[in-house]
């Protein structure tokens, strides 16, 4: 059984640097930084704390506007979201340089983590239901912070509820926000992250009964999902593996020394192309050659049109049209001798 000594350290430590920058720093400058406990609140104590800490945000807000009259324009209405965005956006480090507005605000700071704090145990509770997620625990419970924050701002002290029963809602809407950002390769929508949590249940459900693992379309089946939108799902959401990555522990072949080498097989290609075309025009005639050569760049001297072949061998366009053609069928004729593809010779 944890201690109350051990429970504040373990809050101490936890990580909450995307929660609010700017509380974060008026807490971290001061000569004693203040230690919240972990310990539950009484349903009323809870009361007394949530109309503390509505109070000194109105009061907080009147401040801002009183002390800076251009804010009055935009002056919040009276609900708890809006006035904390108009308080963190404008209550800024050169705003609490007034003792009035850095007192208001240092108690509006001073109760929202003492809120926190009674809860931290919910959100960590919470989080542990998305573990099974390529997040790690310390990303999820950070998460689950965040949230928890977001429902102090947003919680209405008329509703009459308990703030836990408010905060779990968010809590469990950021955490699947980022899971659904950040667990898998394809960005998912909360909305498939659900669906994908359904096929997971369906899938232990139907392995644990039938002891056999269940084929796609008994999942589609089950879940009322089309096969093609479970195997869509399926394939966004499976685990990248990386190249580097070795085939077993007991060797270091990786899979990138599996993969082809796309640049050698085309290299490899080309010059077995050129070995048979070099074979198969020895059979042919000197002008016959040449002609093949000056029209289809053989030897790397770039392509030539009939009219400049016929200039540099003195004949006729026709001429060098016959020849080529000529040519052409004693090379088909010759691959076809010798079982090989005449149509790739001179793809």
């Amino acid at each position: 059984m944890k201690t109350k000594k051990s429970a504040e350290v373990e809050i101490k430590e936890i990580d909450i640097k995307e929660i609010d920058i700017k509380e974060i720093e008026v807490l971290s400058t001061t000569e004693n930084p203040t230690i919240f406990s972990s310990d539950l609140l009484t349903p009323e104590e809870e009361r007394n704390l949530l109309a503390d800490f509505w109070e000194t945000k109105c009061e907080l807000v009147r401040a801002l506007v009183r002390q800076y009259p251009k804010l009055r324009s935009q002056r919040p209405p009276l609900e708890p979201w809006p006035m904390a965005q108009f308080i963190k956006d404008n209550c800024i480090e050169p705003a609490r340089s007034a003792a009035a507005i850095r007192r208001l605000h240092d108690r509006y700071v001073h109760l929202k983590h003492r809120l926190a704090s009674a809860n931290i145990r919910l959100a960590a509770h919470v989080a542990k239901r998305f573990r099974h997620h390529a997040l790690s625990y310390a990303d999820l419970l950070q998460e689950a912070v965040c949230g928890l924050m977001q429902a102090i701002d947003r919680f209405d002290v008329s509703h009459g509820t308990r703030l836990a029963t408010y905060a779990t809602w968010w809590i469990r809407q950021t955490l699947q926000i980022a899971v659904a950002r950040q667990s898998h390769l394809v960005s998912l929508s909360p909305h498939h992250l659900q669906e994908l949590g359904q096929l997971q249940q369906e899938s232990e459900a139907l392995a644990h009964g039938g002891k056999h693992l269940p084929t796609p379309q008994e999942l589609a089946s089950r879940t009322g999902s089309s096969l093609e939108h479970l195997t869509h799902l399926q394939t966004a959401t499976r685990t990248p593996v990386s190249l580097n990555a070795v085939l077993d522990d007991d060797s270091d072949f990786k899979l990138t020394e599996a993969m082809p080498d796309n640049e050698s097989t085309i290299q490899r290609s080309n010059n077995e192309r050129q070995e048979a075309l070099l074979f198969l025009m020895e059979n042919l005639r000197p002008r016959e050659r040449k002609v093949l050569d000056l029209r289809f760049g053989l030897t790397g001297s770039g392509t030539h049109s009939l009219r400049q072949i016929g200039n540099l061998l003195r004949i006729s366009k026709e001429r060098v049209r016959q020849i080529q053609n000529r040519a052409l069928e004693k090379l088909r004729a010759s691959a076809e001798r010798v079982g090989w593809e005449a149509d790739l010779l001179l793809g």
